[in-house]
């Protein structure tokens, strides 16, 4: 993950921690309110076990009690996997929001070109971009400064056909053979599994 997504990630999770730890609180009492309540039953039950032996009752208590753990244990997950969630799309939204400041935008957009560029082994390469991006920057710096960045004297030419996407690029050689997925999607995609991670460990660190 680049540092400024990373950063930018973490400061979006971050803000989401307080509705997290008061859901995540929420079914932990849930839980251990159903914990007692399955203890109060397994007790009823138990003792309802008409002149059985000493041990049968605990045993019974026991399973009950066990049971019932499992449930809110479930339920808790369940929980926690829903708050997670909702964080992930939360984070996924504010980084599609990145499209609409240029500012911000425009070095994602060249470093994506320049990845791209320098992932295709050919020589001329073919960069398609949205439709808001091709007339947005129509000139040829955004293309002279993406080839400053990769360092590379490759020819790129871009696409006139608009791409469906966010936001970033997709670079394919000229024979189209080799194809590089560098936008916003594909990397949200790519760092899925990294973002979930963050989420958890910031979120319910114990």
């Amino acid at each position: 993950m680049s540092s400024s997504l990373e950063k930018l990630v973490e400061q979006i999770i971050s803000e989401s921690k307080i509705k997290a730890d008061e859901i995540r609180k929420r079914g932990q009492s849930e839980a251990n309110a159903a914990i007692e309540a399955a203890r109060t039953e397994a007790i009823r039950e138990a003792d309802s076990i008409i002149r059985d032996s000493k041990s049968d009752v605990e045993a019974a208590r026991n399973r009950i009690a066990s049971q019932e753990r499992q449930k809110a244990r479930i339920a808790y997950l369940a929980e926690k996997n829903k708050v997670v969630q909702h964080v992930l799309k939360h984070v996924q939204a504010r980084l599609l929001e990145l499209v609409e400041n240029e500012p911000s935008y425009r070095p994602f957009l060249l470093k994506a070109i320049a990845r791209g560029v320098e992932a295709i082994p050919s020589e001329d390469v073919k960069v398609a971009l949205c439709e808001r991006d091709l007339n947005r920057f129509k000139s040829g710096k955004l293309l002279d400064d993406a080839l400053a960045a990769a360092q590379t004297r490759k020819k790129v030419t871009v696409v006139d056909q608009p791409i469906e996407t966010a936001g970033g690029a997709v670079v394919t050689s000229e024979d189209g053979k080799t194809r590089v997925d560098c936008t916003l999607e594909g990397k949200l995609k790519l760092m899925e599994p990294q973002i979930l991670t963050q989420i958890s460990q910031i979120l319910f660190a114990s």
